[in-house]
């Protein structure tokens, strides 16, 4: 424990709050303030006293607002050198509860997390609140740190993406198709919103071409405000 960066407090008590009833019990189970409490969010409190800079919005956060508190995730006393002490990797801390994204990733097409480039919390920030697309501290932002040509500034702006983001048409963990789509037909995906389009345009084959023929700056144009070629 004096190795470790809870060591600075000096103190047991610091945390754990006055030692004498903890005499008077003879030991026990791992308390806060000697108190057995399975209440969460007053175990994340107490870590919060301090760790208030970085992590001061996580009792608003999903992971604040459920079942979980900071002993979750990290390991005060932990022998591990792993960073923030956790008690496993990152990505693999995030597995533990979300098993559903974790198989989004085994797909064809996903982002690189398995091989390192890149993780969980590229684009999450595991102390923040939910955005309205419900991950926590995922903005359509985060997309374009590494996506940069997609953000424009254009002339023209693909509305949807301006308002909506771009989860409208992206599943951001993996899909079975090769740009990510929500839709395995990219001719179903734009209809789902321009189901008005001219007639004419059912003239065409959705197996054989599709919107984006034609269409090819979707993400925005300066040039076209239907974004042609």
């Amino acid at each position: 424990f004096w190795s470790k960066p809870h060591s600075e407090l000096n103190s047991c008590v610091a945390c754990h709050g006055d030692a004498e009833p903890h005499l008077e019990e003879g030991g026990g189970p791992t308390i806060f303030a000697f108190k057995s409490t399975d209440i969460p969010r007053e175990k994340s409190k107490i870590c919060l006293t301090c760790h208030t800079k970085t992590n001061s919005r996580f009792l608003a956060s999903p992971h604040g607002k459920g079942s979980l508190d900071c002993t979750t995730c990290h390991v005060m006393h932990s022998e591990k050198t792993l960073p923030s002490l956790l008690e496993t990797s990152p990505t693999k801390s995030c597995f533990t509860c979300h098993e559903d994204v974790f198989s989004l990733f085994q797909l064809n097409e996903r982002h690189r997390l398995q091989e390192g480039i890149m993780g969980c919390s590229t684009c999450h920030n595991p102390h923040e609140p939910a955005t309205r697309e419900r991950l926590a501290g995922f903005k359509h932002e985060s997309c374009l740190k590494c996506h940069r040509d997609k953000g424009g500034p254009f002339l023209y702006e693909h509305g949807a993406s301006r308002i909506e983001g771009c989860r409208t048409c992206h599943e951001v963990h993996g899909t079975p198709n090769r740009h990510m789509l929500t839709h395995q037909s990219t001719s179903d995906l734009c209809f789902s919103c321009h189901a008005a389009a001219p007639s004419w345009h059912s003239s065409f084959d959705s197996r054989t071409t599709n919107c984006t023929v034609c269409h090819s700056t979707i993400h925005g144009s300066n040039l076209s405000k239907i974004f042609l070629k």
